[in-house]
């Protein structure tokens, strides 16, 4: 067998060892291990010349950094994870005479698994926030799938006619993806073309509204009256869960007086969000999966990706909208074993 280098390993040269001494030919040895004749012909004579089977050391190339200027790489890029090669680089050849290059700094870098990724982007949690996600969390870790099917998920979200959102990237080990350190906090609605207000609940979408100017106070509590309150007694009936974040329009006096006074009446029941949680909610994967409906369209202009947004919002597949529903159970678990603080997405518990 050989190593990654096309060396043979140790154990092969072992057994070219052992068949030699058990008079078997080249030949033979080589087609038993399936190996060239070559090889076995060096490795006999790497033994006869050496006693041993291991790889001889190899002097190789002087290192140009030394141990504590390494030390210096890896501590600056750890105590600022978008700090780039070449950055680190002009700060270590303020104390060198001889210039180092920026690629032997990304060598030592990588040599210690601080490796450029793509930084996640995540809200930046505060600690009462963690321990209110980590409430939510454990107050719902027994609903039923049919309790999750009856809360109607609402939310706002922008989107953009050209272009994407820049990537910022960082230095990380394996492992660290979430380190707080690793994360570019989001500011929600940052940029875009059309704002829009949306609804889904269960298996059905419902209204999605085109904001116009500034969405203020006034503005969301007409679009509750108009589109929230309605689109969830029509998909979901009455005494509905009505969940919404903690946008300050959203807790303005003016729409929790109105809220409340539906929950009185029976018409639905209100969802205490944890802060800073879009990660939590199934709609924003929806604003995603809208995101790559639309693109597809090409809209030039804003009446464009409008008509886009509409007809792809009315073609949304209801099996996908189930198995964001269907998620729930597994995000909070994931939220709980993450003790309220971001978590992987792509590793979900069963």
């Amino acid at each position: 067998m050989r190593k990654k280098n096309g060396e043979l390993s140790v154990e092969t040269r072992a057994q070219v060892e052992i068949l030699r001494q058990e008079r078997y030919s080249l030949r033979q040895i080589a087609q038993r291990l399936k190996i060239s004749v070559g090889a076995v012909r060096r490795t006999i004579a790497r033994k006869s010349e050496t006693g041993v089977n291991a790889t001889k050391g190899r002097t190789g190339r002087p290192k140009i950094t030394t141990r504590r200027e390494d030390n210096f790489i890896v501590t600056t890029s750890k105590r600022n994870r978008r700090f780039t090669a070449p950055e680190i680089a002009r700060e270590l050849r303020k104390s060198r005479r001889q210039p180092v290059s920026d690629r032997t700094v990304a060598r030592r870098l990588q040599q210690y698994g601080l490796g450029g990724r793509i930084a996640v982007k995540k809200p930046l949690l505060r600690a009462a926030n963690i321990k209110k996600r980590y409430a939510w969390a454990k107050e719902h870790q027994d609903w039923t799938e049919e309790q999750w099917k009856t809360v109607l998920w609402t939310d706002e979200s922008k989107f953009e006619l050209f272009g994407s959102h820049r990537r910022t990237y960082v230095r990380r080990r394996p492992g660290e993806r979430f380190h707080h350190e690793c994360i570019v906090p989001t500011v929600k609605h940052g940029g875009g073309s059309v704002m829009v207000w949306g609804c889904f609940g269960g298996t059905k979408v419902g209204d999605l509204v085109k904001i116009d100017g500034t969405m203020d106070k006034k503005v969301y509590h007409n679009i509750l009256v108009r589109h929230a309150i309605p689109s969830g007694t029509r998909i979901l009936g009455q005494n509905f869960v009505f969940q919404q974040d903690n946008d300050p329009k959203h807790t303005s006096a003016l729409c929790t007086t109105y809220l409340k006074r539906k929950e009185e009446a029976g018409v639905l029941s209100k969802m205490e969000w944890p802060p800073q949680s879009p990660d939590v909610s199934p709609i924003e994967l929806l604003w995603d999966e809208l995101d790559r409906e639309v693109r597809k369209c090409m809209p030039t202009n804003k009446e464009d990706l409008w008509k886009a947004l509409e007809r792809c919002w009315n073609q949304i597949d209801s099996q996908k909208l189930d198995k964001l529903v269907k998620r729930m159970p597994r995000i909070c678990k994931a939220l709980i074993k993450a003790k309220g603080r971001h978590f992987d997405e792509s590793k979900l518990p069963e």
